[in-house]
């Protein structure tokens, strides 16, 4: 079972980013197979909310382990710290791998949310760049 968990929270790597090939080689890098699997044992993520964030899904009223799910794999990646805030320019380090510097720094500044708790804003940040993926293709 967690085996299968693990392979569907592999794919929600591709799909934060737009699938590009670039962010596949990310996400088979041994360092962030190791996030994914601290986070899903942290979190408590379940195999559907891992399945709908794999299939790019968005959830409508995602529980709070799902949005702690993506703080925590964020904050591995350290895109964000510790206390939910968005570091912005390591963000735009991360999305120029997977798009050009401009549209980068422009969904940068566009998906610079923040909520009441780390996890909130952490699935706020998603689920913002989820809905600019449509505009990518």
């Amino acid at each position: 079972m967690m085996s299968a968990r693990v392979l569907i929270v592999f794919a929600t790597v591709v799909t934060l980013a737009g699938m590009s090939a670039a962010q596949q080689e990310i996400a088979e890098l041994p360092e962030v197979k190791g996030y994914k699997l601290h986070c899903i044992e942290s979190s408590g993520i379940t195999e559907g909310s891992a399945k709908k964030l794999a299939a790019g899904e968005a959830i409508k009223d995602p529980d709070q382990a799902t949005k702690c799910f993506v703080q925590c794999f964020f904050q591995k990646l350290r895109l964000v710290d510790e206390n939910g805030v968005v570091l912005r320019d390591k963000l735009e380090t991360f999305l120029t791998k997977l798009m050009d510097a401009d549209k980068a720094k422009d969904y940068v500044k566009q998906c610079d949310i923040r909520r009441t708790n780390p996890c909130d804003t952490a699935y706020a940040v998603y689920d913002c760049y989820l809905g600019k993926k449509a505009k990518l293709f």
